[in-house]
């Protein structure tokens, strides 16, 4: 496995804060901060146009803050996604971790995952969580981590993302290719930072829960149920939405080729990504016949037939066969096509 050029024993590890309209939970999140057994180098916060007191709070606490911090107003609003790359950018460190304005870290969050960086071939560290209301009850898991590992390149869906307030990762991710040209399948900041790294390095699982996510009515994005995946079943899709994901798949294989040939110390890795991605675009393209509404029932059943002779429905952790529970949605609400909604493809 080729390593990181930038490695250290012990890593500079940089905060990335994004922030619009935070004043109500941002002061119990910069204290959390502040209370690190592992203290930051520094806190990067990229303001989005907030119209209340959050830049005010931030700029309070830099003042008795036991690291620098340094507050940027954007001079037009840029949206979550890109605010927490802009961030991400301006970091002086060589670890960078994603931070939320609401959440909580415990004291031990930085010092535990830093000591996976010491593995030069770890690009990212993701960590368990709990939720946790507004009245401060602790909820379930997640991310719901069962034990510490070690994942090789691609061995798990570089698709379907964690939360970006649970991951640490090794800023020369961002230097394998424009983040700005990022497909709409991994447009998310932490999307983006989970697909570079799940397909040109390993990453390393950390079953304690290092953080507190608060759920809140103005989440952005909130924690899922435990058994929500299950309704995923339910949920149909045309054949323009499974179009529409081959075609972005096919992009992320495209740009994974062309950063393996600027990144040779990488390239391994990038192309055997890019191939099975490209494997799974085809497959999805395929899929889309199932689910277009001139298909007949043959022609459905036939798609069908066609995707499990390729192994597409095989069982695959890293998700690049489609899986099992793409074969029930397949067979259940694509060839028996019970009443039909457009909504996003997922399965």
């Amino acid at each position: 496995m080729q390593e990181f050029t930038h490695a250290d024993p012990m890593p500079r590890i940089s905060i990335a804060m994004a922030t619009y309209n935070g004043e109500r939970f941002i002061r119990e999140q910069l204290e959390s901060i502040a209370r690190q057994s592992l203290l930051p180098i520094e806190l990067v916060v990229t303001d989005d146009g907030s119209t209340d007191r959050t830049m005010e709070i931030v700029e309070a606490f830099s003042l008795s803050a036991p690291f620098p911090v340094r507050a940027v107003r954007n001079e037009t609003r840029l949206g979550y996604k890109d605010n927490f790359l802009k961030a991400a950018s301006l970091c002086a460190g060589g670890i960078i971790a994603f931070c939320d304005q609401d959440d909580i870290w415990l004291e031990n969050k930085l010092s535990l995952c830093s000591k996976y960086f010491s593995d030069n071939s770890v690009g990212l560290v993701l960590h368990a969580a709990h939720t946790f209301t507004q009245e401060g009850i602790r909820g379930h898991k997640w991310p719901d981590l069962p034990r510490n590992t070690i994942l090789d390149v691609c061995d798990r869906d570089p698709f379907r993302c964690p939360p970006g307030f649970a991951m640490l990762f090794r800023k020369d991710l961002l230097h394998l290719t424009d983040n700005t040209n990022r497909p709409w399948c991994v447009k998310a900041h932490d999307q983006w930072c989970w697909f570079l790294a799940t397909c040109s390095s390993r990453i390393a699982l950390v079953a304690d829960s290092l953080a507190l996510y608060r759920q809140h009515p103005e989440n952005t994005c909130g924690a899922p149920e435990p058994n929500e995946f299950l309704g995923t079943l339910n949920r149909n899709a045309t054949d323009e939405d499974y179009i529409s994901l081959a075609e972005s798949e096919l992009a992320c294989s495209h740009i994974l080729t062309a950063a393996a040939e600027q990144h040779p110390a990488h390239a391994k890795q990038m192309k055997q990504s890019a191939r099975k991605i490209a494997r799974r675009s085809r497959l999805h393209l395929i899929r889309s016949r199932i689910y277009a509404p001139q298909s007949s029932l043959p022609v459905r059943a036939a798609t069908v037939g066609r995707i499990a002779w390729l192994g597409g429905y095989f069982p695959d952790p890293a998700r690049m066969n489609l899986g099992v529970r793409a074969a029930l949605k397949d067979v259940f609400l694509g060839v028996m096509r019970p009443h039909r909604r457009k909504i996003s493809a997922t399965g």
